[in-house]
This record gives structure tokens, C-alpha cells and sequence, in this order.
């Protein structure tokens, strides 16, 4: 079945209401990822558990986006795209009920579990949608939007969790949640936006076809290539570690400002707030990068996080330099994301799609295992303890791109395939979900 845009479509308004329902949709996935940091002293207190075991639901919610994107998001080539994004939602949704009503960390985790699943198979079919579904001409601009949700997820949507957690309850969070998912599946129900590929001037989008069997026994070989491109596979590991370090210091970054400012006090969600304003500021600091170098920039702010990661449980007990480190934190680990995701899709563009599916592992991979690992150091040791060890990972993460940038540069020039420039119609309008995707994954401290 196929749900795509008519010629009409093309030469129609932008459809403003589908893509702010694909915005929604991905603000609340953001929201839900993120949000359970503030809220693990709570919930541990309902569930008469530890912290480090409620963590774990992070990295359920991890592992479990990594699966639904490898398992489910492939099906919106095949079935209606639309139909794709409406039951992942409804999936989120009844996922997220389990959460708010959960009785025990068993059922919690399971709930945890279905949506991320949900999360993965939504986000890329979202990028999809917008690939077939909207106007040629209209397509970065709803990219551009589709990619802010992230950003807007961290700044409004947890601080916002926080509070209805902290003058609430915890299952409010949730439940708020599980609200705006219905909302985003009867929008996406309601609207039409046409059927039949709409270009403008673009290439036609073809049908799914069967796999070529040839080209599937060759996807191991297309895969070792890709990563064995120059710079591809430190880049990864070093997304991996930057990846592994932050969300192993920002899963519990609530819980010790819990311990901190003391329950039902809102200076955790302001403290968290004061994390995503800094990490709103890649939208600015990307124009300096740009103009100074990607590779440089990136060396020098990865070599920045290592002394912040330290210094904030260190000043924790100092409001105005715990307002600045945090802030700042932010916008460092924003602009690391942007660099490191950048330098990837600019490494090989015969690979670029397989390449991009590697950072998006190293992403999920680190999110299920910062909280998984890292949880018994905070419980045992604190967050201090835990802010040396998240800076001892970002300084390897801190050396593997200093060696990437040394590498010959005539070998990577070799590989490297040019940017698509704003005259080159096809290729942009190809690319379009790709560069979504390595824009997305800025969204919390860096995902997908």
C-alpha cells in the first residue's frame, strides 16, 4: 500500500498540522527518554527499589529503540507510512500508560521496553514521511522542524516532567505523556495529505521492491567497507564514549540534585532547564564551528568536557557555579553531537546511510549501557565518583579524535564525497531524511 503525495500536493501550502503532529510525536519520544532522569528517587521510593535498579529502565528504553528501529521502522517502505507512524504512536502510548500505572519495576520495565520500541520504529518512519510526503520545496524547511523536537524535548519537555513529578507525582509525568501520543495518532488519523509521489522536479520516489539477494549477501561487506573508511570507525567509538559519558553522568544528574535541593523542591527541573537552554546554543555555536573547523572544534570541546564533568559534582554545593558548569556542559555536549554526527556524514558518501546507521548503534548502545553500568557507582561511590570516571571515558573519546584529525589527510580525501550543494536538487531531496537523522541524534546530550 501506498500513501505518497499527488503531483497537486506538491504545488499545495506547506502541511503545516501533519508536521507539527510529527513534531509533537517526536517531542514526546524525546520527552520520554529523557524525563525519568529527575524522576528515578521518586520512582525508586514507589517501588521500594534502588536507583541504580530503576536506571535500568534506561537502558531498557535504549535497547529497545535500537530493536524497533532494525525490526519495525523498515515496514513504512512496504505499508503506509501513515498507518506505520499511527500504531507506533498507539504503541508509545499504551507503553507509556503501563509506565503511569505501573505496580512494580516489572511492569514499569516492560512499559519502558514498548515504547522504545515504538520510538524506534516512529522517528525514522517520521524522517521517511516527510521524504515522500512533502513538497520538494517544502521538505528542509519541515526537516528543520522535525529536528528542533529534540532540542525542544530537553529544554522544555523534561524540566516541564520534573516539575508535574515533583508538585505531582511521578506517574502525572506519564501520564501527561501518554496524552500528547493520543493527540499525535488522531491528528496523523485525521489528516490526508494525498496519494502518489510528489517531486517537484525531484526524482520519483519508487515503490519498496523485494531485496536484490545479491546486494543482501553483500550488506556484511558494504558494512566492514563503510566502517572501515578513513576516520569512520574512531568517530564511532568516539561517539560511543562521549555518548557512554554523558548519559552515564546526565541519567543521574536528577537524582543528585534530588539529594541536593531536597524533595519537591523545583530546582531540580530549573537546574536541568539551565542544561538544555546551554545545549539549545548549537544552533548558533554551529555557524562558529563551521568557519574555525569541525575536527579542531570538536578536539577542543571534547578536551573541555573532561574538566566540566569533574567539576560539576564538585560544585554542587555552589548554586551560581553549578548554574554555570551545567550550562555550559550543555552547549559543549550539543555542539560535540552536531560535530561528531556532521563528520560521519561527510566521511563517505557512497556509505553515508550505512555509516549513519553506525552512529546511531554507538548512540543506543551507550544509552543502554551508561545507566546499566555506571548505575552501582553512583549507589556505591556517588557523583563524584561517577563525574571522574564519565571524564576518564570523554578523555579517550578526547584522544581518538585527536588521532582521526592526524590521519592522512590524502587518504580521507579519497573517500570523502563532496556536500550536496543547494543546486543540486535530486541529491537534496534525497538526502533529506539523512541529514534528519544525524540531526536528530542531537536531540538528548546526543540520540539516533
Amino acid at each position: 500500500m501506498s500513501d505518497r503525495l499527488s503531483g497537486e500536493e506538491g504545488a499545495a501550502g506547506f502541511p503545516l498540522l501533519t508536521v507539527l503532529a510529527l513534531m509533537a510525536g517526536i517531542f514526546a519520544v524525546g520527552s520520554e527518554e529523557l524525563v525519568v532522569s529527575p524522576l528515578l528517587v521518586d520512582m525508586a521510593a514507589s517501588f521500594d527499589t534502588t536507583v541504580a535498579v530503576m536506571a535500568l529502565s534506561v537502558s531498557a528504553y535504549g535497547v529497545s529503540t535500537a530493536i524497533g528501529a532494525l525490526l519495525f521502522a523498515p515496514l513504512g517502505d512496504r505499508f503506509s507510512r501513515r498507518l506505520s507512524l499511527t500504531i507506533g504512536m498507539a504503541a508509545f502510548v499504551s507503553g507509556t500508560l503501563m509506565c503511569a500505572f505501573a505496580t512494580g519495576p516489572g511492569l514499569f520495565f516492560t512499559g519502558r521496553a514498548l515504547a522504545g520500541l515504538a520510538t524506534g520504529a516512529f522517528v525514522p518512519t517520521a524522517y521517511a514521511f516527510v521524504g515522500d510526503h512533502i513538497a520538494y520545496r517544502h521538505r528542509a524547511r519541515a526537516m528543520g522542524i522535525l529536528v528542533s523536537s529534540w532540542s525542544i524535548s530537553l529544554v522544555l519537555g523534561v524540566p516541564m516532567g520534573s516539575f508535574i513529578g515533583q508538585w505531582a507525582n511521578w506517574r502525572w509525568t506519564f501520564g501527561m505523556l501518554s496524552v500528547l501520543g493520543v493527540f499525535v495518532a488522531c491528528v496523523l488519523l485525521m489528516t490526508r495529505v494525498g496519494a502518489g509521489p510528489a517531486t517537484d522536479g525531484a526524482p520519483r520516489p519508487t515503490a519498496a521492491a523485494d531485496p536484490d539477494p545479491v546486494s543482501s549477501q553483500r550488506w556484511i561487506q558494504s558494512a566492514a567497507r563503510a566502517f572501515l573508511a578513513p576516520k569512520v570507525s574512531l568517530y564511532v567509538l568516539a561517539t560511543f564514549l562521549n555518548m557512554l559519558g554523558f548519559y552515564g553522568m546526565y541519567t543521574f544528574l536528577g537524582s543528585a540534585l534530588q539529594y541536593r535541593f531536597g524533595d519537591g523542591s523545583s530546582m531540580t527541573g530549573i537546574m536541568i532547564l539551565l542544561y538544555g537552554l546551554g545545549f539549545a546554543t548549537s544552533f548558533v555555536t554551529g555557524r562558529w564551528a563551521d568557519k574555525l573547523g569541525k575536527e579542531r572544534v570538536l578536539i577542543a570541546l571534547l578536551g573541555g568536557l573532561v574538566p566540566a564533568l569533574v567539576a560539576i559534582p564538585l560544585v554542587a554545593g555552589w548554586t551560581p557555579l553549578l548554574v554555570l558548569c551545567l550550562f555550559l556542559w550543555g552547549a559543549m555536549q550539543s555542539l560535540v553531537v552536531t560535530l561528531l554526527s556532521t563528520l560521519l556524514s561527510e566521511s563517505s558518501q557512497q556509505y553515508r546511510g550505512t555509516v549513519l546507521a553506525f552512529y546511531s548503534l554507538a548512540t543506543n548502545l551507550a544509552v543502554a549501557l551508561g545507566a546499566a553500568l555506571l548505575g552501582p557507582l553512583f549507589t556505591a561511590y556517588g557523583f563524584s565518583a561517577l563525574g571522574w570516571v564519565c571524564a576518564g571515558i570523554t578523555l579517550v573519546a578526547f584522544a581518538l579524535s585527536g588521532w582521526a584529525q592526524r590521519r592522512g589527510a590524502g587518504r580521507a580525501a579519497k573517500d570523502t564525497g563532496r556536500a550536496p550543494t543547494d543546486t543540486e536538487g535530486p541529491a537534496t531531496g534525497t538526502e533529506g531524511p539523512a541529514t534528519g537523522t544525524e540531526r536528530a541524534s542531537t536531540g538528548g546530550g546526543g540520540r539516533r
